[in-house]
């Protein structure tokens, strides 16, 4: 038996061993080194075959021995066919194949070949060929990634996060841990205005991801670029004239998970006036009641809320290709809700600075957003020295949100046990329309066989308006948790109306000089820049008070729930202030006038690549008031000249390991507003400019090294290192002389340190890929903070100044993406799940010592998945926020007498201020793609 058994065994063995032949490789574009995807891989004489994997290779397993055609194939390029012979002796065998383009389509390929930058490969040459240290997302990674909008996406680049809006939405990139404004944005190389009421940032969240075929972040300025960005740039490369007809379109509906316990709540739009009554009508106008009307009052509960969207790109070359053209339009209309528990906090005044809760508030928004887009881009090649570029786009942003709020007095009559309490009850109705619209018209001639001229004329106009956002509040008085009266008071109502604009004209001229000097490849580049920015901002407020029917007619302020009215849409007003409050400072105008001018050199020495240059800005910053009424300064200005050098080295090992060091210097300025100094009641706080607001001046230090072992892999480790010279903060000071009061106001510091470490590694293995990229960031500011403390004897201290030292505002120490992907061109399916972690950071900053607010650390995963069939269609879903992590913000200090209220007890290591909940959302899609 056993030796019957041992026979079996031999011939089982020898049976596998002739079966067991196996043939793999790896294809590549012989022109552009470009490993090839999806790639045909077969034996013509057993008609078994595959298709190379996401790092460009195949395996044939189980051949048996004998011998083969082996045939390669791919769309555009010559078909390969190579002889093998498997044997017992040679069963494992490795053939790569170099494909050439077709010559019948070479004219059109090689271009695609060399310059489609969409590609996953072509971003990995493109980060390794770069002059200074850059990190890039493809066409082909974002169409894969769970994100629909730009913002979203640089959220999966290293050290990169992203700060969110009060509705929870992710709007602004923080590069390095750096607030928002120390970085600016770009389309297609050029600067664009922001569409914010105050600041000068650009809420990434308006970019659709369909309509972009690359985003690059900067991390490392040359001279050429533009010196206020101490953290970095974020430049998104619209879709191209592609070189064959491509026709592209997707459609997808979704939903969001907090509509399954909450309701969604709209309301009518229509009878809004764009324009506030002041703004309507003759000067000394006084307005009446009818001018505000009531249908915007009424909350209307969406029946289904569904997400869904629409994307829409057509392109083609004409006339022998010279002529490219593309116009691509993208509308998403999405539901997103919040739930937020909010505790207001002061110090005490017992010598120890703890946290005291004076109110709670509980805000419910439920909202839809209407995101639309369009973008258009024309080439020309007149003929081969001289060309012509015209790209257009328009961004369009639609908010429309009902805020409801239940405000719980702390301090007054509050005794829970017994269900007796005060609360203020509010409802907002907010409408708020952002676009963007943005014309540039670039040139290159070739002037001489080593002489580029390029240059670039660029309009673009951001708006933002908000028209009759209408607050109502009421207060009730709890007994036994009911409420016994509710009752409209003296300031029942806010009317608003805020809008703003910012224009920008600028020209750009640069000059390209390739010489050869003493045999060394030289590049010199010299040009420059004038821009003229203006921003028009206006704002008014009108308060309604309450009328009782039932009292009488001279009584106001004071309208009661169930008597006088039951909806607000039956609530009778008078304006308290007929001519509005226009005197604030949002009404202003503001202007910026830049010329820049730079020389750059660099020198390609073999395996080192020197390139430096310097920069000089001129700015002229000013502003004046529209309504100066008790100003002491209605108008300002600074001008200023900056001088901005920067040095950058990149030495090649082996062509696979680069080894990077870079030195530059760049600015941050203030905000318009920033510089007003008028104050400015916000919701929560009063805020106010600083005229005397300093630019913030940065050294900033790179090293890095990069390996790019193939085609789509690498693996970059680098640290930076910035000091900054009067950085600007935002805290909470005391200002004025006898009428002293808080306000929230931009502040400069002495200096600050931001120093850290990058690691990214990309790895793809057949049909499976990893990404991931960690960041460490370390920083220090000292910022000057109020303390009361008790002496010797236990006497309280008056309030005096000292020294904290803490990290840079919104600044995460740790930060980190992985994610995991799988791509199988055999089946058409692709998949992607993306973790990301943003640790603690500072969330705002207090005037009292340690009693700053810091965010808690949260993770967040995202899923997506694609089948794509043969016929160029694609189903796809997208799930966000998975892990559904809450948004917590505390204070790092406890008081025992805060035990009893919500949320709170006697065990609590830190003070709960903010509790923030967004919850899941779906989205399942349809995409086709002809490229013929």
């Amino acid at each position: 038996m056993l030796k019957a058994l041992l026979i079996l065994l031999i011939c089982f063995l020898g049976f596998n061993q002739t079966k067991a032949g196996e043939l793999f490789g790896i294809v590549t574009d012989k022109e552009s080194g470009e490993l090839l995807v999806g790639t045909t891989v077969y034996i013509k004489e057993l008609k078994i075959g595959t298709l190379t994997g996401l790092d460009g290779t195949y395996l044939i397993k189980n051949i048996p021995v004998g011998e083969y055609t082996l045939i390669c194939s791919y769309i555009s390029f010559n078909t390969q066919e190579t002889h093998v012979v498997l044997d017992e002796g040679k069963s494992r065998i490795k053939i790569n194949f170099l494909l050439v383009l077709d010559d019948n389509e070479l004219s059109i390929v090689t271009i695609t070949g060399r310059f489609d930058k969409s590609t996953e490969s072509n971003a990995r040459l493109s980060e390794k060929n770069a002059s200074n240290v850059m990190n890039i997302v493809s066409a082909k990674a974002i169409e894969l990634s769970p994100d629909l909008n730009v913002a979203n996406v640089i959220q999966r680049m290293s050290g990169v996060t992203l700060e969110k809006n009060v509705s929870g939405n992710s709007q602004y990139a923080i590069l390095r841990g750096m607030d928002k404004r120390y970085n600016y944005t770009l389309i297609n190389g050029i600067k664009i205005p922001s569409t914010h009421n105050k600041h000068r940032y650009v809420s990434l969240d308006l970019f659709p991801s369909d309509l972009v075929d690359r985003v690059e972040v900067t991390k490392a300025l040359t001279a050429d670029m533009e010196g206020d960005a101490i953290a970095g740039i974020v430049n998104m490369v619209m879709k191209n004239a592609p070189e064959k007809l491509l026709i592209q379109a997707n459609a997808a509906i979704g939903y969001n998970t907090f509509f399954g316990e909450n309701n969604s709540y709209l309301f009518s739009t229509h009878d809004i006036n764009l324009k506030s009554p002041y703004e309507l009508n003759p000067a000394q106008y006084n307005a009446v009641p009818g001018d505000f009307p009531k249908t915007n009052l009424v909350p209307i509960k969406s029946k289904v809320p569904v997400d869904y969207s629409f994307g829409l790109a057509i392109g083609n070359r004409f006339f022998k290709n010279k002529l490219g053209l593309i116009l691509a339009g993208s509308y998403m209309n999405f539901y997103k809700g919040k739930s937020s528990l909010i505790f207001d906090s002061s110090t005490s005044n017992d010598g120890y600075d703890l946290p005291e809760l004076s109110s709670m508030q509980e805000r419910i928004y439920t909202e839809v957003l209407e995101n639309s887009g369009i973008h258009t881009k024309i080439d020309y090649s007149i003929n081969k020295k001289h060309s012509l570029e015209l790209y257009s786009f328009y961004m369009k942003f639609l908010n429309t949100q009902v805020r409801e709020s239940n405000i719980t007095d702390l301090d007054l009559n509050y005794y829970p046990e017994s269900g007796t309490y005060l609360q203020n009850h509010a409802t907002r109705f907010r409408h708020n329309m952002q676009d963007l619209i943005s014309t540039s018209l670039q040139g290159k001639h070739q002037l001489f066989t080593n002489l580029l001229a390029q240059w670039s004329v660029s309009y673009a106009n951001a708006g933002n308006l908000t028209a009759d956002q209408a607050t109502i509040q009421y207060s009730s008085d709890y007994t036994n948790g009911n409420p016994e009266k509710s009752f409209v008071d003296f300031d029942g109502s806010e009317r608003l109306w805020r809008h703003n604009s910012d224009l920008d004209l600028a020209a750009y001229l640069n000059f390209n000089y390739t010489p050869e000097i003493f045999g060394i490849k030289t590049t010199i580049k010299f040009g420059g820049l004038y821009r003229q920015k203006n921003r028009e901002s206006f704002k008014t407020t009108y308060t309604l008070q309450a009328t009782s029917l039932s009292k009488p007619s001279d009584s106001v302020f004071y309208s009661e729930k169930g008597v006088d009215w039951n909806k607000y849409d039956e609530i009778n007003w008078r304006v308290y202030n007929p001519r509005g409050a226009t005197a604030n400072g949002e009404t202003f105008d503001a202007n910026e006038n830049v010329f820049a001018g730079y020389t750059m050199i660099e020198f390609n020495l073999r395996n080192l690549l020197i390139n430096g240059g310097l920069r000089i800005e001129n700015t002229n910053q000013g502003y004046f008031m529209q309504f100066p009424i008790g100003q002491p300064r209605p108008d300002g200005e600074q001008i200023y000249t900056d001088i901005l050098p920067s040095f950058h080295l990149k030495y090649v090992l082996k062509q696979k390991h680069n080894i990077r060091a870079s030195y530059y210097k760049a600015t941050n300025k203030p905000g318009f507003m920033e510089i007003v100094p008028c104050p400015v009641q916000d919701e929560d706080y009063t805020s106010q400019g600083n005229p005397d607001l300093k630019r913030t001046i940065a050294d900033n230090i790179d090293l890095r090294w990069e390996y790019f072992p193939a085609a789509l892999d690498q693996i970059m480790v680098g640290i930076f290192y910035k000091a900054l010279k009067n950085p600007i903060e935002y805290a909470f000071v005391t200002i004025g002389g006898s009428s002293q009061k808080v306000t929230y106001s931009p502040i400069n510091t002495d200096k600050a340190i931001n120093k850290g470490i990058e690691i990214d590694v990309i790895k793809y293995f057949r049909q499976f890929g990893i990404k991931g990229n960690y960041t460490y960031t370390q920083s220090e500011i000292s910022t000057t903070k109020l303390s009361r403390t008790r002496d010797e004897n236990g006497n309280i201290v008056p309030d005096f100044n000292v020294v904290q030292k803490r990290p840079l505002y919104g600044q995460a120490a740790h930060m980190g993406n992985i994610s995991l992907l799988y791509k199988s061109a055999n089946t058409g399916m692709n998949a992607q799940l993306a973790f990301s972690y943003t640790g603690e950071r500072l969330y705002t900053v207090s005037q009292v010592i340690d009693d700053d607010l810091w965010q808690k650390g949260y993770w967040q995963l995202d899923v997506s998945a694609e089948k794509v069939f043969k016929n160029g269609i694609g189903l796809f879903f997208k799930a966000h926020n998975l892990l559904n992590d809450n948004l917590i913000v505390y204070i790092k200090k406890v008081n025992t007498d805060n035990k009893d209220y919500p949320n709170h007890s006697i065990n609590d290591s830190h003070t709960l201020i903010r509790d923030e909940l967004t919850m899941r959302s779906f989205l399942l899609g349809i995409r086709y793609k002809l490229n013929k």
